[in-house]
């Protein structure tokens, strides 16, 4: 089984069995052989292949690379891994591309499939999705090998771990007490090792892996995951608390008060004590949901602001375009030039950290300088209905706006307030932002707005 719908925007995901089964693996393993074996011009590309510990995950990973293998690809077996750790394993090992085996934070029966190409870049809507699920649908019977290449086994963890711990000095962070929460996710794999390592007090919640979440979604953007967390933080009176997503390329913070902390402004705050600090005047990324006081503060520390889709995929894209040396979205991704342009969540805990202890205060009172604006954060209208003429009859309501673009759906700007509305990559829903100088725009306009979006 293979619904061509698993093929989305940024990664290739689904209901197992009932639209991806070990078959589907099996053809997605074979298409991706012949497109990279198209794209490289090699006879026998080698890639790494890895997995979350999915309870689905084993089946689908051998009938992947059972396609792989028959189509002559050499295969690094990289065991059980993070996001992060498999964009790490595809550079370190400098092989010509890669497959991880993911659904991230989205609980069972889904599982999925996160491929990309030499220095793990990935593979999205327009660059090379709609080939592979083209390729994948009209897979034929193949005689196998004569002399089937073998898998070779290997571990990254201890490199990646090295790699990420590289980035700091130990000396630069100070003896702060952290909850930590991983959500029975992939960053349990690596937490303990890394804890070792650091002069932080640590206290754990939910490290042992179990990717059914017995205890809730590993998905940090939801506030309603971070009961837990945020109970825990002010029962021991903790400075910070973190959580992560499911395959941990994601990560949400909390106050020592146990209030969530948006991850743009924990952007703004990494820009501007730790990236423009010390990479005076840098090329710094945002998505087009982030406040405006990301922009505002990267250029008035002399940095340059760069806008982005939203999407790992754009994201990446623009950093390497530009050379920026950091970006962050809304979600909870955090980006680094010195992190092959890729996110990692474990690598932002670290940078987090040295910030924290630079900066010599109370987290609140860190992100209190830069809470300028209001927001509503995002917004889902489950709509079918999300055609460009439906957004254009919406943006006919503002022509007294100072600006109106359409770079990542409908965005408009007015002096004291601006608001975003674009469709989902993958789902029937509108997703709208409105951000403003006052509770009392940002409501009035959030009223107005859902009249527009639901007439």
């Amino acid at each position: 089984m293979l619904n061509p719908n698993v093929f989305r925007a940024y990664d290739i995901r689904g209901i197992v069995p009932n639209e991806v089964d070990a078959d589907g693996a099996y053809r997605i393993g074979r298409a991706y052989a012949q497109f990279l074996k198209d794209k490289t011009g090699l006879q026998n590309p080698k890639i790494v292949v890895q997995a979350d510990a999915r309870p689905t995950s084993p089946a689908l990973k051998d009938a992947l690379i059972k396609g792989l293998l028959e189509e002559g690809l050499e295969i690094i077996d990289g065991g059980l891994a993070t996001s992060p750790m498999h964009y790490f394993s595809i550079n370190h090992a400098g092989v010509d591309g890669g497959i991880m085996i993911t659904a991230s934070h989205i609980p069972p029966p889904h599982n999925g499939f996160k491929v990309s190409l030499k220095g793990a870049i990935n593979i999205g809507t327009g660059k090379g999705m709609e080939e592979l699920r083209d390729l994948a649908a009209h897979i034929e019977p193949k005689p196998a090998l004569s002399e089937p290449l073998k898998v070779e086994q290997r571990n990254f963890e201890d490199d990646y771990l090295n790699f990420i711990l590289g980035k700091i000095k130990g000396t630069e962070i100070k003896p702060l007490k952290v909850v930590i929460d991983p959500g029975n996710g992939m960053a349990g794999l690596i937490l303990s090792k890394l804890l070792k390592q650091l002069p932080i007090e640590a206290v754990p919640l939910f490290f042992d892996i179990d990717m059914t979440f017995p205890n809730h979604e590993a998905d940090p953007l939801r506030e309603e995951n971070l009961k837990d967390l945020q109970n825990k933080v002010r029962e021991v009176s903790a400075d910070f608390g973190i959580a992560f997503d499911g395959d941990a390329d994601r990560i949400g913070f909390i106050n020592e008060t146990g209030q969530m902390i948006m991850a743009d402004l924990v952007a703004t705050f990494l820009a501007e004590e730790l990236f423009l600090k010390n990479h005076p005047g840098a090329s710094i990324v945002y998505d087009i949901r982030s406040s405006r006081i990301v922009p505002e503060t990267i250029e008035k520390n002399g940095g340059r602001a760069i806008k982005s889709r939203t999407g790992h995929f754009y994201v990446k894209e623009i950093m390497r375009r530009e050379k920026a040396i950091f970006a962050a979205e809304r979600s909870g991704h955090f980006y680094y030039q010195d992190f092959f342009y890729a996110e990692s969540a474990l690598l932002s805990f670290l940078y987090f950290l040295v910030a924290l202890s630079q900066a010599n205060q109370k987290i609140s009172e860190v992100i209190n300088r830069y809470h300028k604006y209001f927001s509503t954060g995002e917004i889902n209208f489950n709509l079918e209905d999300r055609s460009q003429e439906r957004l254009e009859k919406i943006a006919k309501n503002f022509g007294d706006a100072k600006e109106i673009n359409w770079f990542d759906g409908l965005s408009v700007a007015y002096e004291d307030w601006w608001l975003n509305l674009r469709p989902s990559a993958n789902d029937p829903l509108l997703r709208l932002t409105i951000e403003g100088k006052s509770p009392e725009i940002v409501n009035e306009k959030l009223e107005l707005l859902k009249k527009l979006i639901l007439s």
